[in-house]
């Protein structure tokens, strides 16, 4: 499991806010502080950002956590995820003998992944990307900085495209017209968090799933990537999503 949602949340408002109100300043110590922040209380926290102590609760709230506790929960959860990524580099080894067994395992990684792939699936997906008129992504964690790879590369394409905000707070005027890729790397989106799951629920757009999971069932159209060990999920993703931004070429 990789909760980074806490951090998705931090640098959504840190990027949006010009003005250093309290959100902004509480936000600014969360990311610079966040391995301290399990062993602060409400005062501490409030302090330290020479802010108030409601202040602190309604910049929480804003968070979209319901109190002090679940956020104080959030923190764990993300630290404890950084210390159990997977990690390749064996430090016995030297550069050249790490980087030879990671490619031999990520060639072995995507020839199964390519041997199941679904190419009417890529296809039927690609061609909805060319045909709506507005392209909506949503991720969490890891995949939050693949969704911004392909705005990048869908505006090559000039189509629009809009990545949704990680709490969904904000009001996107979703029609028939458009479509909302949703990416979900091991599936923690939908095991972790079923408020953000019930929103996407209600988003009344046509959808699509792209996942590792494959036991998820989301929507009609859901793209299961098989990989043959989870270690790689990550970058088997990044792959298939490099191969549906090439069929755009064709």
């Amino acid at each position: 499991m990789v909760i980074m949602m806490i951090i998705d949340k931090v640098n959504d408002i840190i990027n949006g806010h010009t003005s250093k109100n309290s959100l902004y300043v509480f936000c600014v110590f969360i990311k610079e502080n966040i391995a301290k922040i399990p062993r602060m209380t409400i005062e501490d926290i409030a302090k330290a950002c020479y802010i108030s102590k409601g202040q602190v609760s309604k910049c929480i709230r804003n968070l979209d956590y319901q109190n002090y506790e679940e956020f104080i929960y959030e923190c764990y959860s993300y630290l404890d995820s950084l210390e159990r990524r997977q990690l390749f580099i064996d430090k016995k080894l030297s550069l050249k003998e790490n980087i030879s067994i990671f490619s031999d395992n990520f060639l072995k990684n995507i020839q199964y992944t390519q041997k199941y792939l679904d190419y009417t699936q890529i296809e039927e997906l690609i061609k909805n990307i060319k045909t709506s008129r507005k392209i909506y992504l949503y991720a969490q964690g890891d995949a939050r900085s693949l969704i911004y790879n392909i705005q990048r590369e869908l505006n090559i394409y000039h189509i629009n495209t809009i990545i949704c905000d990680v709490d969904l707070k904000k009001e996107y005027s979703f029609t028939n017209q458009d479509l909302l890729i949703i990416i979900s790397i091991n599936g923690d989106t939908f095991h972790y968090d079923k408020r953000i799951i019930q929103r996407l629920r209600k988003t009344k757009v046509n959808k699509w799933l792209i996942t590792c999971q494959n036991d998820i069932n989301f929507c009609e159209n859901q793209i299961f990537i098989h990989c043959l060990h989870f270690s790689y999920h990550v970058y088997m993703m990044r792959y298939i999503i490099d191969i549906i931004l090439l069929g755009l070429q064709i």
